[in-house]
């Protein structure tokens, strides 16, 4: 092997171990995303009163520290008004699963930086690359603060987190999950055919269209957020309609209408729904529409798919009064949705500009 080749190998095992790590850290934001829905399901989100980013890496190593972290805990409004017959064997369940998601954050921050500084070095990523991965790790930096601020407003007066700092700290979780998976995409599109048929350019209508649906996709994971947030899924548990009507009464109740998506039960609901009924005009037509590309060709009807159903689980979990296991899977789903629709939307903007092909027939994408 010539110093040439040998470099040229070395620089393509570099670059599948950047997509391998991009692909772990993708999948732990995926578990702290999947494991923070069911803190809150559990309403164990509230059981650790205090953040401490270093000292909180070890639990309790014994009875003398668990009846500090349960004593604090009996300060907090969860426990007065919602808890107050709780033991600390019933407190030791809703804080290993808090403890756990906490503990997935670090791992991801820990999995996120020292592998990004070490391919910096090496040369396996430009500077560009670089700065990219950077500004995603200060934004999961960003979202773990956010997620302290939204379990110190459920701490102050009621058991409550505020609406609005879990849907900001859901859309920045998304979000992430989002920037590192055009990451992966970016990194993987690279490929050197020994022949190519050439792709033409995808058409504005199918960029356009996937801007709405990946936008629907992501409001509606918003909307979700203040669903959960208020509570709402455990009232109008009917389907299609909302107490006997297609449209309720005393919708908007407030003037600025905006709060109402955070403090309005009925109005949440009713947005949720209508967005998922928008989503279910959008997805298909899209299919209708690109279903001949191929660029996304094989794609889309994953995306259809995958909407029915999150449509299905998202109605189950409201018939059955929201089942912790359901209203999971339904949130997992809708992260894979969204998932899927970034997925469309960088083969759409950063297209494949060829097929490449083997003698032998065997094909692959480029």
């Amino acid at each position: 092997m010539t110093a040439t080749q040998s470099q040229t190998s070395a620089a393509q095992f570099a670059h599948k171990a950047v997509i391998a790590w991009l692909m772990l850290c993708l999948v732990i934001v995926a578990l702290m995303v999947i494991v923070g829905g069911l803190t809150r399901l559990t309403e164990s989100g509230l059981s650790i009163v205090e953040w401490k980013p270093i000292s909180g890496v070890l639990p309790p190593l014994d009875s003398t520290e668990w009846a500090k972290e349960f004593t604090d805990y009996q300060a907090s409004p969860q426990f007065k008004k919602s808890f107050p017959d709780m033991n600390i064997d019933e407190f030791k369940h809703i804080y290993w699963l808090e403890y756990a998601h906490r503990l997935i954050g670090r791992i991801a921050g820990v999995c996120f930086l020292f592998p990004l500084v070490w391919f910096a070095v090496i040369g396996a990523l430009g500077i560009q690359q670089s700065l990219k991965l950077a500004a995603i790790f200060a934004l999961g930096f960003l979202q773990g603060f956010i997620g302290w601020l939204m379990v110190k407003s459920g701490l102050m007066n009621e058991p409550h987190v505020s609406p609005v700092m879990l849907a900001f700290h859901l859309a920045t979780g998304f979000m992430i999950f989002a920037l590192i998976l055009w990451q992966i995409l970016s990194f993987s599109n690279r490929h050197e055919p020994t022949g190519d048929f050439e792709l033409p350019h995808p058409p504005l209508a199918l960029k356009i269209f996937a801007c709405i649906a990946v936008t629907l996709i992501f409001l509606q994971v918003i909307l979700g957020a203040g669903v959960a947030g208020l509570h709402a899924g455990l009232t109008f548990n009917t389907f299609p309609l909302m107490d006997g009507q297609w449209i309720p009464e005393g919708l908007w109740p407030l003037d600025t209408w905006y709060k109402n998506l955070f403090t309005d039960v009925t109005t949440v609901q009713f947005c949720h729904r209508i967005m998922a009924y928008a989503i279910a005009m959008v997805v298909p037509f899209f299919w209708l529409l690109g279903r001949n590309n191929p660029h996304v060709a094989h794609l889309l009807p994953i995306l259809f798919s995958i909407f029915v159903v999150q449509f299905l689980l998202g109605v189950l979990t409201l018939l059955f009064v929201v089942p912790v296991p359901l209203a999971s899977l339904h949130q997992a789903n809708a992260l894979l949705l969204f998932g899927i629709a970034v997925t469309i939307v960088h083969r759409l903007f950063i297209p494949l500009k060829n097929i490449s092909y083997e003698i032998s027939g065997k094909s692959a994408l480029a």
